[in-house]
């Protein structure tokens, strides 16, 4: 009787300790979105651990403002279609799981690597004019935090530093294309709806 007490305790500390390194191990999951901001949709595929590969097809919305003495100001709005491409690195889950804290559907902290490409005639220097549409890109690196909470809600932000490169009409001294590269900082801010099973 001894014998068999002993042994139904020692299954239960087993399986309760298999049960919370099962839970502790932090890892990546696949992730798809809709996104209400950039309207759009996103598809996230964990590749390790702690890293996914995450890509976004979008309508990107951006604004340029300039001033000229003759015409006064000028605001301008674009809604480009767009597709990014990311490679993300989550480093806090362990720090987030211990306090508690959700890290279901990779809601924690990233290092990403961006590539993005914008379909658009907005001029992105000054001195150059709204071009045909043609692809602006951009290459750069972020930091940013995602949460995908309970009841659907999803939160996404980066932001960080990239190189923008594009054909770009001039016009002064004469109208001429040219290949235009900028350094610029780089952000985006995502509010939308995961459409996994609950988790």
């Amino acid at each position: 009787m001894n014998i068999k007490l002993v042994f139904l305790f020692f299954i239960f500390l087993t399986s309760e300790k298999c049960f919370s390194q099962d839970k502790s191990e932090i890892r990546t999951a696949n992730v798809t979105k809709i996104t209400f901001l950039n309207p759009g949709i996103s598809y996230e595929r964990s590749i390790d651990r702690l890293q996914t590969l995450y890509a976004q097809v979008f309508m990107n919305t951006s604004a340029t403002f300039s001033y000229s003495s003759s015409l006064g100001n000028r605001t301008k709005f674009y809604f480009d279609p767009a597709l990014t491409i990311q490679y993300r690195y989550y480093y806090n889950g362990k720090r987030r799981f211990e306090k508690d804290k959700r890290i279901e559907m990779n809601s924690m902290n990233y290092f990403t690597s961006v590539f993005e490409g914008v379909l658009s005639k907005r001029p992105f220097v000054t001195g150059i004019q709204e071009n045909n549409y043609r692809l602006i890109n951009s290459l750069g690196v972020a930091w940013g935090f995602q949460r995908n909470y309970k009841k659907r809600f999803s939160l996404d932000l980066y932001f960080g530093l990239a190189v923008l490169f594009a054909k770009s009409t001039r016009t002064y001294p004469q109208t001429f294309q040219e290949n235009v590269t900028q350094l610029a900082p780089m952000s985006q801010l995502n509010i939308g709806y995961w459409l996994n099973k609950r988790k």
